[in-house]
């Protein structure tokens, strides 16, 4: 493979509310941007994917693959937090843990 050569894969990434996602990527630390079926999604000065919310698809590249995990479990974290307000509990998470608890 010719080291110019870039490879891009298409990822189903199931986000159906879009607020929930922007917060997720501005909890990362990460910026996007608006563009007609979705968002462009800019984790430095240099790396950037796309997620198109319309056919519920992101285009990465191969090694970006480790970034959609994450935001995708940023994504699970904010649904459940706006899921636990709605119904009036708390949501609490430690620094550094992947598991939360949910109480009334």
């Amino acid at each position: 493979m010719p080291c110019w050569e870039v490879r891009t894969m298409s990822v189903e990434f199931k986000a159906k509310h879009r607020k929930l996602l922007e917060r997720a990527i501005e909890a990362l630390g990460w910026v996007h941007e608006d563009m007609p079926s979705g968002l462009r999604v800019k984790i430095g000065a240099w790396s950037s994917f796309t997620i198109d919310l319309a056919s519920q698809k992101a285009e990465v590249q191969s090694s970006q693959q480790s970034s959609l995990n994450q935001l995708k479990q940023q994504y699970s974290k904010e649904a459940l937090k706006r899921a636990a307000r709605l119904r009036g509990w708390q949501f609490k998470q430690q620094q550094g843990q992947q598991k939360g608890v949910l109480r009334k």
